[in-house]
């Protein structure tokens, strides 16, 4: 079973890597800044289908050696785990890689053929815009957090009766593999580390709120309205991530209090569920919505004049992933390569947030 579980995830890394170009605005490509007088050089063009046969080309490659070798040595549980994510590990490593090549080269062509000299760049700012998102309300992330909170103190009212080995953590077969000494911390730890995945999402969701919105100069009603379509579809997908985060968890800490209800293959279809409940939810949200929305059909267009274009913000994109600028209030930023939301590291509530994430990580490891 964990070879299935790996194959499947390794697939999944490989698609979405190698075709990812095709899922971003044509005004940025491997974090750089576009202008509309270039999205359809075709030097970009062959660029980002290069990117794609390469990455889906060497992903084949690292699959086919991952299956030869599972099918030729048919080792134990523990060895797939580890080549599975060395396998994973080198999928991610050579696109991000061959990313980085495409980053640099694309900004030398911009800076010395000066793509954005002579026209004007203009920010569009819609007052209105916060008034109507349809993100979904913090009670939907409160109530799963109850429930997790519920659970907590229904493990510590029945400390008496647990056994003395308490699991923490399940192989891919569905069977404890790891376990610590009863104590109030080891029985508290996974409901602890389950708060912890739920405010994360809370966070996000509010966050997303406040962020800036990106909207083209040069087409404002359909930019606009793909904004608002990314925002509710991304909040949706924190919800799903929680719900089914809450799910997966709040059975293992039900197995902690009453391990006589304890099933491996209940909790292999638990783990499996969880693990395709997330993975199809973000391949939709990646095909059906896209970088920015920018996959969401919009009838309005609204094309201003050629010369006038976005602002360059290049200089606050550090490599094209990392965005540092302490004058934007925005928490959250969308991501210049790749589906969805960074952080903004110039904001010092992320640091905040960080040293308080990092802060529940090693209390968590404390516990047990």
């Amino acid at each position: 079973m964990a070879a299935i579980i790996f194959i499947v995830m390794l697939i999944f890394i490989i698609a979405i890597q190698a075709f990812l170009p095709k899922f971003l605005k044509e005004s940025e490509a491997f974090g750089i800044y576009i202008p509309d007088t270039h999205i359809k050089d075709k030097r970009l063009v062959h660029m980002k289908n290069r990117y794609t046969q390469l990455v889906l080309t060497s992903g084949i490659m690292i699959l086919a050696i991952f299956i030869g070798w599972l099918w030729l040595l048919r080792p134990a549980e523990e060895p797939i785990v580890f080549a599975g994510m060395v396998a994973q590990i080198g999928a991610l490593i050579f696109s991000m890689g061959l990313y980085a090549k495409n980053h640099i080269t694309l900004a030398n062509w911009k800076k010395t053929e000066k793509w954005t000299e002579g026209q004007s760049e203009r920010k569009v700012v819609d007052l209105q815009f916060r008034e109507q998102l349809k993100l979904l309300p913090s009670i939907y992330f409160i109530i799963p957090m109850l429930i997790t909170l519920g659970l907590g103190i229904l493990g510590l009212s029945q400390y008496d009766t647990l056994p003395n080995q308490i699991p923490t953590h399940w192989g891919p077969s569905g069977k404890a593999d790891a376990f610590a000494e009863k104590s109030w911390g080891s029985v508290s730890a996974l409901p602890i580390m389950t708060l912890v995945l739920q405010g994360m999402m809370l966070f996000f969701n509010g966050a997303m709120k406040q962020s800036g919105a990106k909207i083209q100069v040069r087409n404002k009603k359909r930019s606009r309205e793909q904004q608002l379509a990314f925002r509710k579809y991304s909040s949706w997908l924190l919800f799903v991530v929680t719900i089914t985060v809450t799910l997966l968890m709040g059975y293992l800490q039900l197995t902690i209090i009453y391990p006589e209800t304890m099933s491996a293959s209940v909790t292999l279809g638990f783990t499996l569920g969880f693990l395709f409940v997330i993975l199809g939810a973000v391949l939709y949200y990646t095909v059906k919505v896209g970088q920015s929305g920018s996959r969401i059909p919009v009838a309005e267009q609204d094309v201003s004049p050629e010369d006038v274009i976005d602002i360059d913000d290049d200089q606050y994109w550090k490599f094209g992933l990392f965005y540092v600028n302490k004058n934007d209030p925005s928490i959250l930023v969308e991501k210049r390569f790749g589906i969805g939301w960074t952080v903004n590291m110039g904001h010092k509530g992320n640091w905040i947030f960080l040293v308080l994430l990092v802060g529940s990580i090693f209390l968590i490891a404390t516990l047990l």
